[in-house]
């Protein structure tokens, strides 16, 4: 499964700002934009518990918000 793009449908879908590390007022999507330039604090990752896009594309990582664009 290819990398996931950003575009509308996956910036909808996406749940990064309802997981407990989000740090606020920031992007989202991280899976396909890459890291957050905010300081995130790994509070837990909810990509693997039900994030559409994660589940679209078969990630298996997590904490894109810290270690950058899925591969």
């Amino acid at each position: 499964m290819p990398t996931p793009q950003e575009n509308d449908q996956n910036y909808n879908s996406c749940i990064c700002d309802g997981c407990p590390s989000y740090p606020g007022n920031d992007k989202k999507l991280y899976c396909a934009r890459g890291k957050s330039d905010k300081k995130i604090v790994m509070e837990g990752c909810i990509c693997p518990a039900g994030c559409p896009v994660y589940a679209e594309h078969k990630l298996k990582d997590m904490y894109y918000c810290i270690n950058g664009k899925a591969r």
